[in-house]
């Protein structure tokens, strides 16, 4: 539509306009005068302060677990693979986790177990228990400890095979040593699967927390990657290369970036349409599988300077507070390598900065391949420095562990906490055994871990590819 007019009409529809603008801005002016421009300035920009809630779920496994028959008052059953329950003659089963990263107000909690043998009327009730000192391998019938506190919740009729879940969002539930007691009044026993059957028990923490959503939090750097990637025989990394498309931050490989060999064909093929996109972000740790290729030359040449040197393969780099040390587990890295000498030299030069580590072998694993000892050298070095993160691949599925000392002990102070995220898209591997001070496994989905580093803690969060939904994310503390 075209609408005409004089100039003059024009100007005094544009001069009205005007005049109506700075009554509006007098009008304002008027309503603020009495307030100091330090208070305007704050109205104006209130959402750069703001307080924002955040939902995380955070998941545990026992770290004990038992169970006492009346019929046999003074034997313990702490290495049997299951746990019993029931009325007649009286077995209780025992459990506490270990609980950690809870950064704000437990919204729900419960507890899953796996039915080894059926009840027809009930699965037992479950409570809180004060007494979280009593011994996984001590405990009989005389000297338990005394199921006292409120029950939480009660299960119907449970069945082999099963998997249930005790509603305990009622319980006091916070970081340190939580446990629980199950009992039953019915006369038929039910069964279920120990931590020593590799499905134990596990705690479910849905945990809501709130932050002042400050502008330099935006400037908190993302690491986010796997291990275990690229096969052309899998369709895996391509769906965790389109999490990484929406994903900002430095991207990190855990070892074996692509399958079979690690020579330039496989990387060109089978790398180089996934994860091959972000290459001017990955900063990569190599594989045995890239090492499959003499010398690791298909890796080093298809990564460049971001692999560090040709032969060697360690390096670091900073991301904000953090430094990131990346080692080569395919090489010599005992006490006499120059390697350990490097990371000596690395270590001390920066010291009081937030430490983090990635590599392929896992120290500690619940996979097919297992713990891998000869990182011990590594590993003691990096606790020395207060480490706060290691990274690792090679087993084919992703674990999270409670921080671990050069002891192998538990150790929330100074120890270290190891993700294995070999989920990157290869293959699958399977559980073997549950490892002391494992926390979380999930064996059947590939996706990525995304850490981001804070000054003085880190958010982890292992985001599963589309369609899948085992997840893991919490928040803790650094050491320095």
């Amino acid at each position: 539509m075209r609408i005409s007019g004089s100039k003059e009409t024009g100007s005094s529809m544009t001069n009205g306009l005007v005049r109506l603008a700075v009554v509006a801005a007098i009008v304002v002016v008027v309503a603020f005068a009495s307030r100091p421009l330090i208070e305007l300035l704050a109205v104006a920009s209130d959402n750069s302060a703001r307080p924002i809630t955040t939902t995380h779920t955070l998941r545990f496994a026992a770290i004990a677990d038992t169970y006492v028959s009346s019929d046999h008052p003074q034997t313990n059953y702490g290495s049997a693979d299951r746990l019993e329950v029931d009325g007649s003659q009286i077995q209780e089963t025992y459990i506490k986790f270990d609980i950690s990263g809870v950064d704000g107000v437990v919204t729900a909690a419960e507890i899953q177990l796996h039915v080894t043998n059926a009840s027809p009327k009930s699965g037992g009730s479950i409570a809180q228990m004060s007494d979280v000192a009593w011994s996984e391998s001590k405990v009989t019938y005389k000297t338990r400890p005394k199921i006292s506190g409120v029950i939480l919740s009660t299960l119907g009729p449970v069945s082999r095979g099963d998997v249930v879940t005790f509603d305990v969002s009622q319980a006091n539930i916070q970081n340190g040593i939580v446990s629980f007691g199950i009992t039953s009044h019915q006369r038929d026993e039910a069964g279920y699967a120990s931590h020593e059957q590799g499905s134990g028990p596990e705690l479910t923490l849905t945990v809501q927390s709130s932050a002042t959503n400050q502008a330099s939090s935006v400037s908190d750097p993302v690491l986010v990657g796997a291990g275990d990637i690229a096969s052309c025989n899998s369709k895996g990394d391509e769906e965790t290369a389109q999490l990484l498309a929406s994903i900002s931050g430095t991207i990190f490989t855990a070892g074996d970036n692509v399958y079979p060999n690690g020579s330039a064909s496989d990387f060109a093929k089978c790398f180089q349409p996934s994860w091959g996109q972000f290459l001017n972000r990955i900063r990569p740790a190599p594989g045995n599988h890239d090492y499959r290729t003499s010398n690791a030359a298909g890796y080093f040449a298809y990564f460049g300077s971001s692999a560090g040197k040709p032969g060697e393969g360690y390096y670091s780099y900073d991301l904000g507070t953090w430094h990131i040390v990346v080692i080569n587990s395919n090489i010599a890295r005992d006490a006499h390598s120059p390697q350990y000498a490097w990371l000596q030299q690395d270590l001390a030069a920066h010291r009081g900065a937030n430490i983090l580590a990635y590599w392929h072998h896992p120290r500690y694993s619940s996979g097919e391949h297992g713990d891998n000892t000869s990182m011990d050298p590594i590993w003691d070095l990096l606790c020395d420095a207060h480490t706060d993160v290691v990274i690792v691949g090679h087993d084919h599925d992703y674990e999270r562990f409670a921080p671990i000392n050069k002891d192998d002990q538990r150790d929330n102070a100074n120890g270290i906490r190891e993700f294995v995220v070999g989920t990157g898209g290869a293959s699958h591997d399977h559980l073997t055994h549950v490892a002391p001070n494992s926390e979380v496994r999930g064996f059947d989905t590939y996706g990525v871990l995304k850490l981001t580093l804070h000054a003085h803690s880190y958010d982890w969060q292992f985001i599963p590819v589309a369609g899948q939904i085992f997840t893991d994310s919490g928040s803790a503390p650094t050491h320095n």
